[in-house]
């Protein structure tokens, strides 16, 4: 494990929950990737999102789903899309992601603490 982190290093990251609004392939991506329309509330608003999420969630099946967000890292060009946040997984026993999410509906744009 590297070095020790502080409560100011993880207060530095704005994670929030969004729903997802939209959903669909992102062509020329050099891993399969999903582009995502990610609704975070009337604070954030709605942001995009660029997810090498393909081995276990087809696009259909994402809309509606609460997923969690670093919403404060600088967007990103990925084969010509803009991603604006960071959509947070964890590795399966395959190293495929599994999305986060909350065990119950919250509202958009809560963060995380």
């Amino acid at each position: 494990m590297e070095g020790t982190a502080t409560i100011d290093d993880f207060d530095r990251l704005d994670i929030r929950v969004g729903t997802v609004l939209d959903a669909e392939p992102l062509e020329g991506a050099r891993k399969p990737s999903l582009k995502l329309v990610i609704d975070f509330g009337k604070e954030i608003g709605t942001r995009q999102s660029s997810a090498q999420i393909t081995a276990h969630y087809k696009p259909d099946k994402l809309i509606g789903r609460q997923v969690l967000c670093v919403v404060n890292f600088p967007p990103r060009r990925i084969a010509g899309f803009q991603s604006e946040v960071l959509t947070l997984g964890l590795p399966d026993a395959d190293g495929e992601v599994v999305l986060i999410r909350p065990d119950f509906a919250v509202p958009n744009g809560g963060r995380m603490f």
